[in-house]
């Protein structure tokens, strides 16, 4: 590439990652910081101690690991002196392994990170250069091991020639992170002290490459493989060795100098970290600190400055010979749902609603889950996704199996770490629907009410609704309006319009006749709608209208008697006398020949007497009723209605009172 061209690219790249540095962690992403501290604590720590805090301050990282440290005191002070006088109190470190040469260390911060425990191994047996220290760490909040994360901090041997040892100890490695129970999440880290992402660094195939076991498998997340990396301009930004060209009292005592021309420190995380889902890299997250990618074999001081200024060039140039690095992780879904729901009264199909939550602050991992109901309960079928923050309504409804008491369990199937699958305990008491009639003893959802005399003659009749076969396991019925239609709607008048709540006891409607402006022998036709439903609780529906037909015709002639010709209607006749305290006739017409059924109900709707149920011929016919009921036992004295079905389920109500 030309210099030219290459300045123009990196000049680009410098302009996308501005101020990257000081960007903010998401809120409730993990931080980790790699840094190479060179040669920690050494002679000049206190001087070295303010810049690092200078440094690091603006990152607000949760995991910081270090390499180079050189004692269990050098740990204290970087943790006392530089950690927790940036933020007071908010840091800890893992206890100090001490091996051959420097080490690493592990700080972090309890109220975001739990510390599960370390230990440290020589990668290659054949020469013990340098220990990789493993930490077991896991964020706050999360118990299950999916949530598990090992930092394998490693600081390979260095300089060109020893490619075949670096190699020997990414094979230590690779080896070891390949040993990790699956599914483990792992991220190798650290001063790799490679050349390039191409094939003359064979320690980076070792990393990167498909063996029998992946467990330990790893991917570079900035895609970089196969290309060269020294003093490759195309990549200047995410060099991070050595900020400093020239030596001397420019530089940290003791620093690597030629300015920023290598790619040594690397995030190499397992390829679960990419997955889709649990922990995961925040896309663009991975940064090298303070590279604006126009100092390519300068001094991170040198014109131009940084974007984060020239204070921080100038704590970077004198803090370490290596720039740190930084990624972001998101965290895994987590759910949050009720132990028990008690879908209360309901009508059968009804339910409650269950919410299901991702109480994980964002950019965590959202939840994903699917839902199974044991029997009597139903859930929503299929696969349901909850962003992180989040929360879905779920309604858990009931099956149109027995009325009563019922109890079952929803069974969640998640990928929450923490609550792979969750269950929760179902109670509902379950009702049947109601069922509007215009009979008590029978479904019937039609009828007629006849009118058919001379002026003057003329009672109004009844339309009663029942709530059919009603126990305490059926649902009230709630009876919304009446209304007339049909072509001669305006000649007939409801007297008692309005709703009603049916449960036992049925409720009549009174329909009034105007004979005083009908046209005498004119039949008179219309249709009374009686609309309903099930009482407002979960899993209430519409009933079938419940239709009445009405006829009306007033006779001609100047007698108030009845001649003898066959009836037009099959009707009920008002009963005489009413009241009585004996005995009443009951009569009634049949228009056509056909099975009749004439009876006697209580104000509950329950029936008393059964007069008539035969097959009649067409005439005018009557039955006396004494009074008793079916056993033959006198009735009590009240109201009581008189209900006649015609051979083509007419039907007429009549009221009588009885005396005593």
């Amino acid at each position: 590439m030309a210099p030219e061209k290459a300045r123009a690219t990196a000049g680009r790249l410098a302009a996308a990652f501005a101020f990257a540095t000081f960007a903010a962690a998401p809120a409730h992403a993990l931080r980790l910081i790699d840094y190479n501290v060179l040669n920690y604590p050494g002679t000049t720590a206190a001087t070295r101690n303010p810049l690092f805090r200078t440094i690091l301050s603006p990152l607000a990282g949760d995991i910081l690991v270090t390499e180079e440290q050189t004692s269990q005191s050098g740990v204290d002070q970087y943790l006392n002196n530089v950690l927790n006088v940036m933020e007071p109190g908010q840091w800890a470190a893992a206890p100090f392994i001490d091996g051959n040469d420097t080490d690493a260390a592990l700080f972090y911060k309890p109220a975001k990170v739990q510390f599960l425990g370390q230990w440290g191994f020589y990668p290659n047996p054949a020469n013990l250069l340098r220990l990789v220290h493993v930490y077991r760490v896991k964020p706050v909040g999360y118990s299950s091991g999916a949530a598990e994360i090992r930092l394998y901090a490693l600081h390979l041997k260095a300089s060109k020639g020893f490619e075949a040892q670096r190699l020997a100890e990414a094979t230590g490695l690779r080896d070891s992170m390949n040993a990790v129970p699956p599914g483990t999440h792992c991220f190798a880290l650290g001063d790799f002290n490679l050349y390039s992402g191409t094939s003359t660094e064979p320690a980076l195939g070792k990393m990167l490459e498909s063996e029998s076991d992946n467990d330990g498998r790893c991917y570079d997340p900035l895609g970089l493989q196969g290309i060269a990396w020294q003093d490759n301009s195309a990549i200047a930004i995410y060099h991070t060795q050595s900020p400093c060209l020239s030596g001397g009292t420019a530089c940290a005592s003791g620093a690597s100098t030629g300015g920023l021309d290598d790619r040594f420190d690397l995030f190499l995380p397992t390829l679960n970290f990419n997955s889709g889902t649990g922990l995961e890299l925040v896309p663009g997250s991975y940064v090298s600190v303070g590279n604006d990618g126009l100092h390519l074999n300068l001094n991170i001081t040198d014109a131009p400055t940084i974007p984060e200024g020239a204070a921080y060039a100038d704590a970077l140039i004198h803090a370490s010979d290596h720039l740190p690095i930084r990624v972001d992780l998101s965290l895994p879904s987590e759910l949050a749902a009720v132990a028990s729901l008690d879908l209360g009264t309901v009508i059968a199909g009804g339910g409650a609603t269950l919410s299901v939550s991702n109480p994980a602050t964002p950019p965590a991992d959202g939840l994903t889950y699917s839902m199974a109901a044991s029997s009597g309960f139903v859930a929503p079928a299929g696969t349901f996704d909850t962003p992180a923050g989040g929360s879905s309504p779920q309604t858990i409804t009931t099956d149109a199996g027995p009325a009563g008491a019922r109890a079952g369990t929803l069974t969640l199937t998640t990928d929450a770490p923490d609550a792979a699958t969750w269950n929760v305990s179902l109670s509902a008491n379950v009702l049947d629907h109601a069922a509007a009639s215009l009979d008590s003893a029978s479904l019937v959802t039609s009828g007629t009410l006849a009118f058919d005399h001379h002026a003057g003659q003329f009672t109004d009749l009844d339309a009663r609704v029942h709530n059919f076969g009603w126990t305490s396991l059926q649902a009230k019925l709630d009876v919304a309006s009446e209304s007339l239609s049909g072509p001669d709607a305006g000649q007939f008048s409801v007297v008692n319009p309005g709703t009603a709540e049916l449960s036992g006891v049925g409720q009549s409607y009174t329909v009034h006749f105007d004979d005083a402006s009908a046209t005498p022998d004119q039949v008179y036709n219309a249709d009374l709608t009686i609309a309903s439903s099930d009482e407002p609780l979960p899993g209430a529906q519409a009933q079938p209208n419940l239709v009445v037909h009405l006829s009306g015709v007033v006779r001609s002639g100047s007698t108030g008697v009845e001649g003898q010709a066959l009836p037009q209607f099959s009707r009920l006749l008002a009963p005489a006398p009413n009241p009585t305290n004996t005995a009443t006739d009951v009569r009634f017409d049949i228009a056509e020949r056909g099975r009749a059924r004439v009876a006697v109900f209580d104000l509950t709707g329950r029936r008393v007497a059964l007069l008539v149920d035969r097959q009649l011929e067409p005439g005018h016919h009557s039955v006396l009723w004494r009074g008793t009921d079916v056993a033959g036992a006198k009735v009590g004295p009240g109201v009581y209605f008189v209900r006649m079905i015609g051979p083509r389920g007419q039907l007429s109500t009549e009221r009588l009172g009885v005396v005593r």
